[in-house]
Protein backbone atom coordinates (compact mmCIF):
# COMPACT_ATOMS: atom_id res chain seq x y z
CA UNK A 1 0.00 0.00 0.00
CA UNK A 2 1.64 3.51 -0.90
CA UNK A 3 1.74 7.04 0.50
CA UNK A 4 1.88 10.44 -0.38
CA UNK A 5 3.02 12.76 2.83
CA UNK A 6 2.68 16.44 2.16
CA UNK A 7 5.28 17.62 4.09
CA UNK A 8 5.90 21.44 4.91
CA UNK A 9 9.62 23.12 4.82
CA UNK A 10 8.36 26.18 6.74
CA UNK A 11 10.20 29.52 6.22
CA UNK A 12 13.78 29.98 5.38
CA UNK A 13 16.45 27.02 4.44
CA UNK A 14 15.96 25.42 8.31
CA UNK A 15 12.39 25.63 8.87
CA UNK A 16 11.89 22.11 8.52
CA UNK A 17 10.59 19.94 11.25
CA UNK A 18 12.79 16.75 12.19
CA UNK A 19 9.02 15.25 11.50
CA UNK A 20 9.56 16.41 8.51
CA UNK A 21 13.01 15.06 7.94
CA UNK A 22 12.10 11.77 8.90
CA UNK A 23 9.70 11.43 6.45
CA UNK A 24 11.91 12.26 3.74
CA UNK A 25 14.57 9.69 5.14
CA UNK A 26 11.79 7.15 5.11
CA UNK A 27 10.51 7.54 2.13
CA UNK A 28 11.06 5.81 -1.60
CA UNK A 29 10.49 8.67 -3.69
CA UNK A 30 11.20 12.26 -2.69
CA UNK A 31 10.04 15.83 -4.13
CA UNK A 32 10.64 19.23 -3.61
CA UNK A 33 8.53 21.65 -5.97
CA UNK A 34 9.06 25.03 -6.37
CA UNK A 35 6.60 27.00 -8.14
CA UNK A 36 5.80 29.50 -5.49
CA UNK A 37 9.20 29.90 -4.16
CA UNK A 38 12.76 28.96 -5.25
CA UNK A 39 14.27 25.92 -4.01
CA UNK A 40 18.10 27.26 -3.40
CA UNK A 41 20.30 24.81 -3.85
CA UNK A 42 21.71 25.46 -0.52
CA UNK A 43 17.86 24.13 0.53
CA UNK A 44 18.31 20.70 -1.52
CA UNK A 45 21.85 20.03 0.37
CA UNK A 46 20.26 20.59 3.27
CA UNK A 47 17.92 18.66 2.90
CA UNK A 48 19.61 15.89 1.50
CA UNK A 49 22.09 15.65 4.19
CA UNK A 50 19.54 15.88 6.66
CA UNK A 51 18.00 13.39 5.32
CA UNK A 52 19.97 11.11 3.40
CA UNK A 53 17.34 10.51 0.43
CA UNK A 54 17.72 12.11 -3.05
CA UNK A 55 15.63 15.09 -3.31
CA UNK A 56 14.19 15.59 -6.74
CA UNK A 57 13.02 19.45 -7.50
CA UNK A 58 10.34 20.10 -9.62
CA UNK A 59 8.03 22.50 -11.34
CA UNK A 60 4.23 23.46 -11.41
CA UNK A 61 3.10 21.47 -14.42
CA UNK A 62 4.47 18.14 -12.29
CA UNK A 63 2.95 19.00 -9.29
CA UNK A 64 -0.50 20.05 -11.11
CA UNK A 65 -0.40 17.16 -13.58
CA UNK A 66 0.06 15.08 -10.57
CA UNK A 67 -0.40 12.27 -12.80
CA UNK A 68 2.90 10.66 -11.72
CA UNK A 69 3.24 11.52 -8.05
CA UNK A 70 -0.56 9.18 -7.40
CA UNK A 71 1.20 6.57 -9.87
CA UNK A 72 3.57 6.22 -7.69
CA UNK A 73 1.94 6.85 -4.56
CA UNK A 74 -0.33 3.84 -5.65
CA UNK A 75 2.67 1.19 -4.38
CA UNK A 76 5.58 3.65 -2.97
CA UNK A 77 5.85 6.27 -0.11
CA UNK A 78 6.39 9.56 -1.73
CA UNK A 79 7.05 12.82 -0.22
CA UNK A 80 6.23 16.16 -1.64
CA UNK A 81 8.37 18.95 0.10
CA UNK A 82 6.86 22.16 0.11
CA UNK A 83 8.30 25.63 1.42
CA UNK A 84 6.08 26.99 4.14
CA UNK A 85 2.38 24.83 4.96
CA UNK A 86 1.65 22.45 2.00
CA UNK A 87 -2.07 23.38 2.23
CA UNK A 88 -1.95 26.70 1.61
CA UNK A 89 -1.89 26.34 -1.80
CA UNK A 90 -4.93 24.97 -3.17
CA UNK A 91 -2.84 23.01 -6.05
CA UNK A 92 -1.67 20.57 -2.93
CA UNK A 93 -5.38 20.53 -1.46
CA UNK A 94 -6.43 19.30 -5.13
CA UNK A 95 -3.86 16.75 -5.31
CA UNK A 96 -4.62 15.54 -2.23
CA UNK A 97 -8.55 14.75 -2.71
CA UNK A 98 -7.06 13.10 -6.13
CA UNK A 99 -4.72 10.99 -3.88
CA UNK A 100 -7.57 10.42 -1.46
CA UNK A 101 -10.34 9.54 -4.30
CA UNK A 102 -7.90 6.59 -5.51
CA UNK A 103 -7.51 4.70 -2.07
CA UNK A 104 -4.10 6.39 -1.81
CA UNK A 105 -3.45 7.05 2.27
CA UNK A 106 -2.24 10.96 2.62
CA UNK A 107 -0.62 12.69 5.34
CA UNK A 108 0.34 16.24 6.11
CA UNK A 109 3.53 17.35 8.18
CA UNK A 110 2.36 21.01 8.47
CA UNK A 111 4.87 23.49 8.07
CA UNK A 112 5.21 27.73 9.94
CA UNK A 113 3.83 29.46 6.96
CA UNK A 114 4.05 33.41 6.38
CA UNK A 115 0.64 34.18 6.80
CA UNK A 116 1.39 33.71 10.60
CA UNK A 117 5.27 34.99 10.47
CA UNK A 118 3.96 38.25 9.20
CA UNK A 119 2.22 38.84 12.40
CA UNK A 120 5.09 37.66 14.63
CA UNK A 121 7.83 39.34 12.83
CA UNK A 122 5.65 42.75 12.66
CA UNK A 123 3.95 42.61 16.62
CA UNK A 124 0.47 42.88 14.83
CA UNK A 125 -2.08 40.65 16.12
CA UNK A 126 -2.64 37.74 13.81
CA UNK A 127 -6.49 37.74 15.18
CA UNK A 128 -7.06 41.16 13.32
CA UNK A 129 -5.87 40.25 9.93
CA UNK A 130 -8.30 39.77 7.33
CA UNK A 131 -8.61 38.03 4.12
CA UNK A 132 -4.91 37.85 2.36
CA UNK A 133 -4.45 38.13 -1.09
CA UNK A 134 -1.56 37.71 -4.01
CA UNK A 135 -0.30 40.45 -5.99
CA UNK A 136 0.79 39.94 -9.33
CA UNK A 137 3.17 41.83 -11.69
CA UNK A 138 1.08 41.41 -14.69
CA UNK A 139 -2.23 41.68 -14.22
CA UNK A 140 -3.46 45.43 -12.92
CA UNK A 141 -7.53 43.87 -13.70
CA UNK A 142 -6.34 41.59 -10.25
CA UNK A 143 -4.35 44.94 -9.02
CA UNK A 144 -7.70 46.73 -8.55
CA UNK A 145 -9.12 43.53 -6.74
CA UNK A 146 -6.31 44.10 -4.67
CA UNK A 147 -7.20 47.57 -3.74
CA UNK A 148 -10.67 46.33 -2.86
CA UNK A 149 -9.69 43.80 -0.54
CA UNK A 150 -7.44 46.57 1.52
CA UNK A 151 -10.92 48.75 1.02
CA UNK A 152 -12.60 45.81 2.87
CA UNK A 153 -10.23 44.88 5.77
CA UNK A 154 -9.61 48.43 6.84
CA UNK A 155 -13.45 48.96 6.97
CA UNK A 156 -13.00 46.21 9.34
CA UNK A 157 -10.49 47.37 11.46
CA UNK A 158 -9.02 44.15 9.55
CA UNK A 159 -4.79 44.27 8.65
CA UNK A 160 -4.26 43.48 4.88
CA UNK A 161 -1.72 40.63 4.24
CA UNK A 162 -0.09 41.06 0.46
CA UNK A 163 1.80 38.11 -0.45
CA UNK A 164 4.13 39.66 -3.72
CA UNK A 165 4.07 36.74 -6.48
CA UNK A 166 7.32 35.28 -7.56
CA UNK A 167 8.02 33.78 -10.98
CA UNK A 168 10.24 31.34 -10.76
CA UNK A 169 11.29 30.40 -14.11
CA UNK A 170 11.92 33.93 -14.86
CA UNK A 171 13.14 34.55 -11.51
CA UNK A 172 11.41 37.77 -11.07
CA UNK A 173 9.17 38.53 -7.89
CA UNK A 174 6.91 41.62 -7.77
CA UNK A 175 8.53 44.65 -6.01
CA UNK A 176 7.20 45.92 -2.84
CA UNK A 177 7.62 49.67 -4.72
CA UNK A 178 5.12 48.52 -7.16
CA UNK A 179 3.09 47.58 -4.87
CA UNK A 180 2.61 51.27 -3.83
CA UNK A 181 2.55 52.34 -7.32
CA UNK A 182 -0.53 49.98 -8.47
CA UNK A 183 -2.43 50.61 -5.64
CA UNK A 184 -2.47 54.36 -6.19
CA UNK A 185 -2.97 54.01 -9.73
CA UNK A 186 -5.84 52.00 -8.12
CA UNK A 187 -7.16 54.73 -6.38
CA UNK A 188 -6.71 57.42 -8.86
CA UNK A 189 -9.33 54.96 -10.99
CA UNK A 190 -12.09 54.49 -7.91
CA UNK A 191 -11.46 57.61 -6.11
CA UNK A 192 -12.59 56.06 -2.68
CA UNK A 193 -10.26 57.51 -0.61
CA UNK A 194 -8.56 54.20 0.40
CA UNK A 195 -5.63 55.26 0.09
CA UNK A 196 -2.62 58.00 -0.19
CA UNK A 197 0.99 58.98 -0.66
CA UNK A 198 0.52 58.92 3.34
CA UNK A 199 -1.06 55.63 3.89
CA UNK A 200 0.89 53.56 6.47
CA UNK A 201 2.73 50.23 5.14
CA UNK A 202 4.98 47.77 6.57
CA UNK A 203 7.29 45.56 4.21
CA UNK A 204 8.98 42.26 5.75
CA UNK A 205 11.53 40.99 3.50
CA UNK A 206 13.32 37.35 3.75
CA UNK A 207 11.10 36.01 6.85
CA UNK A 208 12.07 32.90 8.80
CA UNK A 209 16.27 33.48 6.95
CA UNK A 210 18.64 34.73 8.74
CA UNK A 211 18.49 38.20 7.15
CA UNK A 212 15.39 39.01 7.76
CA UNK A 213 14.52 42.43 7.59
CA UNK A 214 10.94 45.10 8.53
CA UNK A 215 10.61 48.21 7.02
CA UNK A 216 7.95 51.03 8.02
CA UNK A 217 6.59 53.76 6.53
CA UNK A 218 4.41 56.24 4.13
CA UNK A 219 3.66 54.96 0.82
CA UNK A 220 5.43 57.75 -0.58
CA UNK A 221 8.49 56.95 1.94
CA UNK A 222 8.83 53.04 1.40
CA UNK A 223 8.78 53.63 -2.60
CA UNK A 224 12.02 54.43 -2.60
CA UNK A 225 13.73 52.14 -0.60
CA UNK A 226 15.93 49.23 -1.40
CA UNK A 227 14.61 46.19 0.00
CA UNK A 228 17.08 43.72 -1.77
CA UNK A 229 15.91 40.16 -2.55
CA UNK A 230 12.72 38.30 -2.29
CA UNK A 231 10.81 37.24 -1.05
CA UNK A 232 8.95 40.15 0.27
CA UNK A 233 5.38 40.42 1.68
CA UNK A 234 3.63 43.56 2.34
CA UNK A 235 1.24 44.53 5.41
CA UNK A 236 -1.43 47.57 5.33
CA UNK A 237 -2.18 47.62 9.02
CA UNK A 238 -6.09 48.61 10.19
CA UNK A 239 -7.13 50.12 13.36
CA UNK A 240 -4.24 49.08 15.74
CA UNK A 241 -4.33 48.22 19.49
CA UNK A 242 -2.25 50.29 21.88
CA UNK A 243 0.07 47.41 21.90
CA UNK A 244 0.49 47.09 18.34
CA UNK A 245 1.43 50.76 17.89
CA UNK A 246 4.09 49.88 20.44
CA UNK A 247 5.75 47.10 19.11
CA UNK A 248 5.69 49.04 15.78
CA UNK A 249 7.61 51.64 17.17
CA UNK A 250 10.15 49.62 18.93
CA UNK A 251 10.42 47.07 16.06
CA UNK A 252 10.52 49.71 12.83
CA UNK A 253 12.80 52.49 15.10
CA UNK A 254 10.47 55.07 14.48
CA UNK A 255 8.68 57.29 16.41
CA UNK A 256 5.44 57.18 17.50
CA UNK A 257 3.77 59.56 15.45
CA UNK A 258 4.76 57.65 12.64
CA UNK A 259 2.40 55.13 13.05
CA UNK A 260 -0.93 55.92 11.42
CA UNK A 261 -4.34 53.97 11.71
CA UNK A 262 -5.46 53.71 8.24
CA UNK A 263 -8.64 52.84 9.34
CA UNK A 264 -9.10 56.09 10.83
CA UNK A 265 -10.15 57.92 8.34
CA UNK A 266 -11.78 55.27 5.48
CA UNK A 267 -15.16 55.39 4.29
CA UNK A 268 -17.58 53.30 3.12
CA UNK A 269 -18.11 53.38 -1.14
CA UNK A 270 -21.53 54.95 -0.31
CA UNK A 271 -20.25 57.63 2.08
CA UNK A 272 -17.74 58.42 -0.86
CA UNK A 273 -19.96 58.16 -3.74
CA UNK A 274 -23.74 59.73 -2.12
CA UNK A 275 -22.76 62.68 -1.74
CA UNK A 276 -21.48 63.62 -5.33
CA UNK A 277 -24.21 62.01 -6.66
CA UNK A 278 -26.37 64.08 -4.16
CA UNK A 279 -23.98 67.11 -5.32
CA UNK A 280 -25.05 66.82 -8.93
CA UNK A 281 -28.52 66.11 -8.60
CA UNK A 282 -29.31 68.97 -7.07
CA UNK A 283 -27.92 71.00 -9.77
CA UNK A 284 -29.75 69.01 -12.76
CA UNK A 285 -32.84 69.72 -10.88
CA UNK A 286 -32.00 73.25 -10.10
CA UNK A 287 -31.68 73.62 -13.60
CA UNK A 288 -34.46 71.48 -15.01
CA UNK A 289 -36.67 73.49 -12.92
CA UNK A 290 -35.61 77.04 -14.22
CA UNK A 291 -35.90 75.66 -17.93
CA UNK A 292 -39.12 74.31 -17.60
CA UNK A 293 -40.90 76.82 -15.28
CA UNK A 294 -43.51 74.85 -13.71
CA UNK A 295 -43.81 71.72 -16.29
CA UNK A 296 -43.42 68.02 -14.86
CA UNK A 297 -43.24 69.39 -11.10
CA UNK A 298 -44.71 66.39 -10.09
CA UNK A 299 -41.32 64.67 -11.62
CA UNK A 300 -39.22 66.50 -10.10
CA UNK A 301 -40.79 67.04 -7.06
CA UNK A 302 -40.34 62.69 -7.02
CA UNK A 303 -37.06 62.79 -8.24
CA UNK A 304 -36.08 65.50 -4.53
CA UNK A 305 -37.56 62.98 -2.59
CA UNK A 306 -35.68 59.93 -3.72
CA UNK A 307 -32.90 62.08 -3.63
CA UNK A 308 -33.58 63.22 0.52
CA UNK A 309 -34.47 59.18 0.70
CA UNK A 310 -31.07 58.10 -0.38
CA UNK A 311 -28.94 60.88 2.10
CA UNK A 312 -31.71 59.26 5.06
CA UNK A 313 -30.40 55.70 4.02
CA UNK A 314 -26.56 56.69 4.23
CA UNK A 315 -27.17 58.15 7.67
CA UNK A 316 -28.78 55.04 9.24
CA UNK A 317 -25.92 52.85 7.02
CA UNK A 318 -28.52 51.26 5.01
CA UNK A 319 -26.02 52.07 1.61
CA UNK A 320 -28.31 49.84 -0.81
CA UNK A 321 -31.32 51.57 -0.53
CA UNK A 322 -29.28 54.93 -0.25
CA UNK A 323 -27.83 53.71 -4.10
CA UNK A 324 -30.77 52.51 -4.72
CA UNK A 325 -32.89 55.92 -4.28
CA UNK A 326 -30.25 57.89 -5.99
CA UNK A 327 -30.42 56.26 -8.82
CA UNK A 328 -34.46 56.03 -9.18
CA UNK A 329 -33.47 60.29 -8.78
CA UNK A 330 -31.01 60.70 -11.54
CA UNK A 331 -33.02 58.51 -13.72
CA UNK A 332 -36.35 60.31 -13.37
CA UNK A 333 -34.04 63.86 -14.19
CA UNK A 334 -32.27 61.79 -16.93
CA UNK A 335 -35.82 61.00 -18.25
CA UNK A 336 -36.80 64.56 -18.64
CA UNK A 337 -33.34 65.02 -20.96
CA UNK A 338 -34.75 62.13 -23.66
CA UNK A 339 -37.96 64.95 -24.10
CA UNK A 340 -35.39 66.90 -25.59
CA UNK A 341 -37.52 69.80 -23.93
CA UNK A 342 -34.34 70.28 -21.11
CA UNK A 343 -30.79 69.97 -21.40
CA UNK A 344 -28.37 69.32 -18.21
CA UNK A 345 -24.85 69.85 -17.55
CA UNK A 346 -24.20 66.75 -15.75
Amino acid sequence: MGELVFVGLGLGEKGVSLEGVQAIASADVAYLEEYTSPASPRLVKGLEEASGRKVVVVGREFVEDGKKLLQEASTSKVVLAVQGDPMIATTHTDLRVRAIGKNVTTKVIHGATIAAAAASASGLHYYKFGGTITFTRESRTHNQEVYRRVHKNLLEGEHSLLLLEYDVEQKKGAEPALVFQRLMEAETNFKRGVLSEATFAIVLGKVGFGDERIWGGSFKTLRTVDFGKPPHCVIIPGSLHFTEEEALVALLGVGKGQVVDNSSTVKRTAEVLIPRYVEKATRAIGEAKKSLKGKHAELLENAEIYMKDSEKFLAEDQDELAMLSIGYSEGLVDALSFTGEVKLSW
